[in-house]
């Protein structure tokens, strides 16, 4: 009955955990042929899609293949990015390479080291890149906004246009005005120009003869400053918003967690139960204790012994040693809380001594309710991580400088009530 209890107390916390979005992690991800709704969200090594998604796809790998139908938006970054199909939505495209014929109904985001673009944008275009491509077939119907260290321009632009780049390439089409910014500017034969044409640079711009303009280009021979080294327009490529999802990282909290706690109950399990029972016997001192330690008082005792060390002969040596064990307990002190807490609800159901099997449930128990938080209310998430860390620290520090048991300690618990 109190395993089955566990059980569903768990599957509730996983259930919250849940969102409208699907997450995938992976090595590989391939999908084929999918037709689902709803957000999709997928963080691999590599991805590859094809299908329908009737939400919002985000994708984060090192190469990304995309030939789909996203009904909301689409945000993908990698190394190499190859995107083709159709989003209703806005698209942002990150990468070292960007290749991409996707069709958008929104705004339109393309940022990497190599671009080029080949669809149609309904909305604005903001690109850079060390070598952005707008190729023959893409247009754009909104503004378009574009830098980087060179610029070709094959496509057509129905609006306004604004381009910086160290060399900038025209032989599409623009019946907006355009602004160009850039030491060197050629207009080929086959450009068309419908509206006017202002052009900054210290050099004068080179137009074929064959080249079709509206009106005559107004060059001012000004000296630019343009050093293209991935940022562009204040925005580093670094900066953008391409991080993981909350997710991601709720999912990595919860393993690392459950390692340590894991690595923990296997190479001590009598420390572990003694820890456990004196939480259980003083469950006001234990985090109070640990308030103090929790962060200052163990900086405070971390440099206290650096400078006990630092005095002695050989003690030198051991400082590096002192502080590895001061940040070991610092991660520890959160997964032994959540062990603690744990094995308190044993204790409350009647089992006061758990076996390995039952504390390990316990403890996985409470590491999925505190970090379910994280996704659903993130600042609970922050108040059960440093409650649980005064927890757990603090009992600890009663378990091994605090009054011994009667029997000494938790040394051994008879075989019955040692099993699961």
């Amino acid at each position: 009955m109190i395993i089955r209890s566990l059980i569903l107390a768990a599957g509730l916390a996983v259930s919250f955990t849940a969102t409208a979005a699907a997450q995938q992690f992976g090595g590989h991800v391939e999908y084929t042929n999918i037709d689902r709704e709803g957000d999709l969200e997928i963080l691999a090594a590599s991805a590859e899609l094809s299908g329908r998604v009737g939400g919002d796809l985000t994708v984060f790998a090192a190469n990304i293949q995309l030939d789909a139908v996203i009904e909301g938006d689409l945000e993908a970054a990698g190394a190499n990015v190859e995107a083709s199909g159709r989003v209703l939505g806005d698209a942002g495209l990150y990468g070292g390479s960007v290749e991409s014929d996707v069709d958008i109904l929104g705004n339109a985001e393309l940022f990497g080291g190599f671009v080029n673009y080949a669809g149609e944008v309904s909305g604005s275009l903001d690109a850079g890149a060390g070598l952005l491509e707008i190729d023959e077939g893409a247009v754009v119907s909104g503004a378009a906004d574009m830098g980087g260290q060179e610029v070709v321009l094959r496509g057509r632009f129905l609006s306004d246009v604004d381009v910086r780049a160290e060399d900038v390439q025209i032989s599409g089409q623009i019946d907006g005005d355009i602004e160009i910014e850039a030491v060197n500017l050629r207009i080929d034969p086959s450009a068309v120009i419908n509206g006017s044409i202002r052009y900054t640079g210290p050099n004068e711009p080179d137009i074929d003869s064959g080249a079709t303009l509206s009106e005559e280009i107004d060059f001012t021979r000004r000296d630019v400053d343009i050093d293209w080294e991935g940022d562009w327009k204040g925005v580093n490529l670094s900066d953008l918003d391409i991080v993981p999802p909350k997710e991601f990282f709720a999912v990595l909290g919860i393993g690392f967690s459950f390692l340590l706690g894991l690595i923990a109950l296997a190479l001590m399990p009598n420390g572990v139960a003694r820890l456990s029972h004196k939480f259980r016997e003083q469950p006001l001192l234990a985090p109070l204790l640990g308030l103090f330690l929790l962060p200052m008082g163990m900086l405070m005792l971390l440099m206290a012994g650096t400078i006990i060390l630092a005095i002695t002969v050989i003690g030198g040596v051991l400082i590096p040693f002192w502080w590895m064990f001061g940040l070991l307990a610092i991660l520890l002190a959160y997964p032994l809380g959540a062990i603690a807490v744990g094995d308190m609800i044993f204790s409350r159901l009647g089992r006061s001594s758990p076996g390995f099997g039952m504390r390990l449930l316990g403890f996985l128990v409470i590491l999925v309710l505190s970090t379910s938080f994280w996704l659903v209310v993130p600042p609970l998430a922050l108040i059960s991580w440093i409650i649980l860390s005064w927890i757990g620290l603090g009992s600890w520090m009663l378990a091994a400088f605090g009054r011994k048991d009667a029997n000494g300690a938790l040394a051994s618990t008879p075989p019955a009530e040692e099993a699961v």
